[in-house]
């Protein structure tokens, strides 16, 4: 019953109560509310003896059962022709989602001495016409018994204080997926024959035009292509609407997620599921999916399920495992790839599945930086972008607005002159084809922009920050690593902060409480590194402080998604963004040996600063910071 809850079933049961001969005497003479007493006395005793008889676990599910609405009860006591009898009738009819019917008759006793005993069970098959009637008959014969409409049977609802004490029976965890309550209230008002959840457009959901707009321009590119969107404009809104649309028009669907993370399969399974998708979660362990999976596609591809969907990361769908399980499927079938970029990665692109048409990818930064191959590829099997919702047009609309305040802090002179020799080192390189000078160069460069990340001078000039700001609430500081634990020390030992770190050594438990806490106000701010990256979802967020970043722009204009989401009472976001300077920027001669070393410095951090700067809406006054050394090194044309 709980597999059966898991793909939306709804069941009526009509059985009959354990009734005493003074029980049956008195619902036979009295009013409806000595009826109703009766039957919660005598349910009471059948409750007591389902909690001795059944296993706890079973006990709790048939308690989730009745709790969420998906098993609804009625008592049936016989009556005229066959009266002081016993309602022992057992028969009963399944329907599938396109209406076919198998009903049964009799019934086979699943016990040790059941199997010694001379038992039979009669099964009939609506889509087989000779059996049609029959099924029809039975279903009739159901209707009349729920409608308390046979005249040899009386029907009653299962009283109120019976069925709470059902629902206290729940000892565990729902052992299936929430049911979407609103379908299987319509579903269960319903006197007809049930017809289980399809893709469809929630009723809360009112697309935005752009949205509607990028679903266009994705259908007249054969529903092929990638949509370039900011973080935070609802992608994954959009592409879970896009689904729905190509259900409609297809009659029937196969529907893969492939997301980047763990923490990212639990929210697109949170965010399908109103859409009618009851998708499996392909990641951890392979035997929590892969039967499952494997039956679903076979399902599908036999014609038996019109729509399915899966849910996993960007390592479990590259798997041999989860490719060969997909290569049986081909016609409509679709895949949705959330922060795509990933999947442009070398060992990535080569298991890309060529045989299912359909492709939807999603990322606000879809190149790949330094991977002009992997970005090539990427474009070559998604598409090329079909819709462009940068965040200059977001703002406003499904972002809110923003003041940007760059910070100049000076490196010091020891840190100029490792930058110095780095650079230097990094020259030598540069341009060299063969693959240990190659991987020597990544890790220089990756310590060059380590360097910038953790200027001393950065964790004086916060502190000042801080205690101008006055009162701190719903701040993001963004650290690189190594660098956190001095920063949560600034802020909660020396300013008296409430602050939680947030980062990959935390459980997914732990994190999902620090930001429950964060965004109801318990802490006052979240020290981050790259958890926060993407996906995941701050939208209390008002002011962010950005102490490093590298000038990968997917990770700056990512972590400036995280803060513009818009949020009740959130009118406007503030940045604070500290940039690295040399030491000697106001005196050094543009003749000296070390002048390309310092303008090297700025061009690298005044790319973030344009990005910024550039949409906010103090874009003059923070341009006004940066002018003069901009100025200085002949970079006017940032």
């Amino acid at each position: 019953m709980t597999t059966f809850a898991a793909n939306d079933g709804y069941a009526r049961w009509v059985t009959s109560p354990i009734l005493s001969e003074d029980d049956w005497q008195a619902l036979q003479e009295g009013s409806a509310a000595r009826q109703d007493e009766t039957l919660r006395l005598a349910m009471e005793v059948n409750i007591h003896d389902l909690r001795k008889t059944l296993q706890g676990e079973t006990l709790s599910a048939l308690a989730w059962l009745v709790a969420d609405g998906i098993l609804d009860f009625k008592l049936a006591l016989p009556r005229n022709k066959l009266d002081q009898g016993e309602f022992h009738d057992k028969f009963g009819i399944f329907t599938d989602a396109e209406g076919n019917q198998v009903s049964f008759n009799g019934s086979y006793n699943d016990s040790i001495q059941g199997t010694r005993n001379y038992e039979s069970i009669k099964i009939f098959c609506s889509w087989q016409s000779v059996l049609a009637l029959l099924v029809n008959a039975d279903q009739e014969r159901f209707e009349r018994l729920w409608l308390n409409k046979d005249p040899n049977v009386q029907v009653y609802d299962l009283p109120e204080a019976a069925k709470a004490n059902i629902i206290k029976l729940r000892t565990q965890e729902r052992p299936y997926p929430e049911p979407n309550k609103e379908q299987l209230s319509l579903i269960s008002g319903r006197q007809a024959v049930y017809s289980p959840v399809k893709p469809s457009l929630p009723a809360s959901i009112d697309l935005r035009d752009y949205q509607n707009q990028a679903i266009d321009e994705w259908f007249n590119h054969d529903c092929r292509g990638l949509l370039e969107m900011a973080t935070g404009t609802g992608k994954t809104i959009t592409a879970l609407s896009a689904s729905v649309r190509l259900y409609e028009r297809e009659r029937r669907l196969a529907l893969i997620m492939t997301v980047p993370y763990q923490h990212l399969v639990d929210q697109w399974c949170k965010e399908s599921q109103p859409f009618g998708y009851r998708p499996i979660l392909a990641y951890q362990s392979k035997a929590s999916w892969f039967d499952e999976l494997n039956n679903l596609v076979m399902d599908f591809s036999s014609g038996y399920r019109d729509h399915f969907a899966v849910i996993t990361t960007h390592t479990t769908f590259i798997s041999a495992d989860f490719q060969a399980t997909i290569a049986r499927l081909s016609e409509q079938t679709l895949i949705i790839a959330d922060e795509a970029h990933h999947l442009g990665a070398e060992r990535s692109r080569q298991n890309y599945p060529q045989q299912i048409p359909y492709r939807l990818a999603l990322s606000a930064t879809p190149d790949r930086w330094f991977d002009d191959e992997g970005s090539a590829a990427l474009r070559g099997y998604f598409g090329e972008t079909v819709f462009s919702f940068p965040l200059e047009k977001a703002i406003g609309v499904s972002l809110t607005p923003y003041y940007y305040h760059p910070h100049l802090v000076q490196l010091t002179p020891e840190e100029l002159e490792s930058f110095e020799e780095l650079s230097t080192k990094i020259a030598q390189l540069a341009g060299r084809d063969d693959e240990r000078a190659k991987e020597t160069l990544k890790l220089l460069l990756i310590r060059r922009a380590e360097l910038l990340n953790k200027a001393a001078n950065k964790i004086s000039e916060l502190s000042k920050l801080i205690d101008a700001s006055g009162h701190i609430e719903h701040t993001l500081f963004y650290c690189a690593p190594g660098q956190i634990d001095e920063v949560q020390r600034l802020l909660g030992w020396e300013h008296g902060l409430l602050v939680q770190r947030f980062t990959a050594e935390e459980d997914v438990a732990e994190r999902q409480q620090r930001l429950a806490d964060f965004a109801s106000g318990e802490i006052q701010a979240l020290v981050a590194m790259k958890c926060l990256d993407e996906g995941v979802d701050v939208p209390s967020t008002k002011t962010a402080y950005i102490m490093a970043s590298s000038s990968n722009p997917r990770e700056f204009i990512q972590r400036r998604g995280r803060v513009l989401r818009k949020y009740p009472g959130k009118e406007f976001s503030v940045i604070h963004d500290m940039i690295a300077v040399p030491p000697t920027a106001w005196t050094t001669s543009q003749d000296s040996a070390t002048f390309n070393i310092e303008r090297g410095i700025i061009r690298k951090e005044l790319e973030r600063f344009k990005e910024f700067a550039s949409p906010a809406l103090n874009k003059h006054k923070a341009m006004d910071v940066i002018w003069d050394i901009a100025s200085r090194y002949n970079l006017m044309d940032f």
